[in-house]
């Protein structure tokens, strides 16, 4: 995706905000590099994927709805095929609802080398806090407004889930099984009726998809509503996670 003078002026805005207000009111925090969906179920923070460097992804021949529990979803198409350049940065609004709350703010995300940077601000311009990942260990700065019991590692790896390539996102995970495919609706529209493309990623847990009873355990939904050949970093993203009445939205700037 290519950052328009808008969003190249956020970035450097963000990144000026960062080293200005994380200055002196933040705490160093100690940050799991594996976090929990579901019982028995983590997902572990995945290095930069080689695929993310040359890339860009397409979306599977057939819909989430005519691939089986059975299905070998290795032998299908990846969603990563076509060549093109992925942006090293990239500015997104967020909006994050927990049960009846709901909380927004600014995203900006650096991809360098082997590194995964995430910086998070709130609507006026307060830095909240810096996640910086290498591959291995995971540093983290973070307002002390926020609190210790907020832990932003969960936003780092939702967007380990939402934007890395399906065979790193299997590898990752733990006690789940990720399916993907075109939706088998449309769904709530976030955009204009110009959306033609519908891609979903669902994760079951292991025990669910041994039984009948397999859509009732799903437990992390992703759909993606996008233009014809823009690629997932430009889409509008609706994650929702039923059983812990979580749901985040992510609007690219």
């Amino acid at each position: 995706m290519r950052l328009n003078l808008n969003a190249q002026r956020l970035s450097l805005y963000i990144l000026l905000l960062t080293s200005i207000g994380l200055m002196g009111c933040t705490q160093l925090l100690q940050r799991q590099t594996c976090v929990a969906l579901a019982e028995n179920m983590h997902y572990c923070l995945a290095p930069l994927p080689n695929e993310l460097s040359h890339t860009r992804d397409k979306p599977l021949a057939k819909p989430l709805s005519n691939i089986t529990t059975n299905t070998v979803i290795a032998n299908q198409p990846s969603y990563s095929q076509a060549a093109t350049l992925l942006p090293q940065s990239f500015s997104q609004k967020v909006n994050i609802k927990v049960a009846d709350k709901s909380h927004e703010l600014l995203t900006q995300v650096e991809l360098e080398g082997e590194r995964m940077t995430l910086v998070g601000l709130a609507p006026l311009g307060q830095a909240l806090f810096t996640l910086v990942y290498d591959g291995n260990t995971l540093s983290s700065e973070q307002n002390v407004l926020l609190g210790d019991s907020f832990k932003a590692e969960y936003l780092m790896a939702m967007m380990q889930l939402i934007y890395w390539p399906e065979q790193s996102v299997r590898a990752h995970l733990e006690g789940g099984h990720l399916m993907a495919g075109l939706c088998d609706t449309v769904g709530d529209t976030l955009v204009d009726t110009q959306v033609n493309t519908n891609l979903c990623r669902q994760i079951y847990s292991q025990d669910g998809l041994n039984s009948k009873s397999a859509l009732q355990t799903n437990v992390v939904q992703i759909r993606y509503q996008q233009q014809v050949g823009d690629t997932l970093w430009q889409a509008h993203i609706h994650l929702t996670m039923p059983l812990a009445k979580f749901a985040l939205d992510i609007e690219p700037i």
